[in-house]
């Protein structure tokens, strides 16, 4: 009898799952629509107005049950990622504020046994966070981010995950941001004693919270997490000015650097070691 139950519960779910998923698949069409006006509109109020419409429209879709399982294979125009281990799953975009600097949004939904919504929003913060790199934040202060990698890595049985992402910053600096998150009392925390690099003019000042890569908009420095090596690689930066504490002067030299993550630290190896 009980396995009888199982089975059309499993049942259940499933067709449940699959409406909705068809719901999902065309409110994804109307929600790619607004994404790109949030990123095209030359209009500064329209672009406030799609980004307000189109937040609104994502957390109703949202509301569907077991929405967490959704693949929104028509909203490209936003960032979604999920977790390693399918503990989360990350929504990011981005609003241009027409004087060169962005604002970052966010909302990071959690799987429920009920297929119940469970979504925590984050609130971009970073008009008041004085120094970034040295700031632990939650959810509710975030630094803002587009985020389009997640890295889980464990230490003394605890879970950490590394986000990996990006700011357009302003209209002549682009960053990317490494920054590492757990969770405590089911909240997450952003930022922590996680990183150690040799010093150099083109890294943040130690000790940090969170790495900040900041260089010349355009010049396509990366940081990325390469699953084989399991290592993060970035770009070495150099000045095209010689002037390394210039950051709307660092460029990619053409050299790798590489963080690997031992007894619950990211580490980076010296430059000579991965000069070409």
């Amino acid at each position: 009898m009980y396995k009888c139950i199982s089975v059309l519960f499993i049942c259940f779910v499933f067709s449940t799952t699959t409406k909705a998923q068809t719901k999902v698949d065309t409110a994804g069409v109307a929600l790619q629509k607004l994404a790109l006006s949030i990123q095209t509109d030359t209009v500064i109020a329209n672009r406030f107005k799609s980004d307000s419409i189109f937040t609104r429209a994502l957390i109703q879709t949202l509301k569907q049950p077991y929405s967490y399982n959704f693949h929104y294979d028509s909203l490209t125009a936003i960032k979604i990622l999920f977790a390693p281990d399918n503990a989360f799953k990350i929504f990011s975009w981005q609003l241009d504020l027409g004087d060169g600097t962005y604002r970052q949004r966010a909302a990071m939904q959690l799987p429920t046994i009920d297929g119940a919504l469970k979504l925590l929003p984050f609130f971009d913060n970073s008009d008041f966070i004085e120094n970034p790199s040295r700031e632990l934040t939650s959810r509710k202060n975030w630094i803002g981010a587009i985020y389009y990698q997640i890295v889980l890595t464990e230490f003394n049985n605890k879970k950490y995950y590394t986000l990996i992402g990006y700011d357009e910053y302003n209209l002549a600096v682009s960053r990317k941001i490494i920054e590492v998150m757990h969770f405590e009392n089911n909240e997450p925390i952003l930022g922590g004693d996680y990183f150690r690099y040799p010093p150099d003019e083109t890294y943040p000042l130690a000790p940090i919270d969170r790495f900040i890569y900041a260089y010349k908009k355009g010049s396509n420095a990366f940081i990325r997490y390469e699953p084989s090596s399991k290592r993060i690689v970035l770009s070495e930066l150099t000045s095209t000015e010689k002037d390394l504490k210039v950051a709307s002067t660092l460029v990619p030299s053409g050299n790798e650097l590489f963080f690997e993550w031992k007894q619950g630290k990211w580490i980076m190896a010296p430059k000579l070691a991965h000069k070409k």
